[in-house]
C-alpha cells in the first residue's frame, strides 16, 4: 500500500528536524549522510510547491487586474 503523502507543513517540520540534527554534527558520517539526502529531497519539494502556488496567486491577482 501507498504511503500516504503528508503535508507541506509536515515536510517542513521534518525538513526542520533534520537540519537540527545535522547542526548538532554528532552524528555518524552515514547517517548523517542520509539525513542530507532526505533533507535536500525535502527541499527540492517544498521549494517547488511554493514556486507553483505563487504561479497561482500571480495568475488570480493578473485576473483580477482585467
Amino acid at each position: 500500500m501507498e504511503e500516504e503523502k503528508k503535508s507541506f507543513e509536515q515536510r517542513l517540520a521534518r525538513l526542520s528536524e533534520i537540519v537540527a540534527k545535522i547542526e548538532q554534527s554528532t552524528l555518524p558520517l552515514e547517517e548523517a549522510l542520509a539525513l542530507f539526502k532526505e533533507g535536500t529531497a525535502l527541499s527540492k519539494e517544498l521549494t517547488k510547491e511554493l514556486e507553483e502556488a505563487s504561479a497561482q496567486i500571480e495568475e488570480l491577482v493578473g485576473e483580477g487586474d482585467k
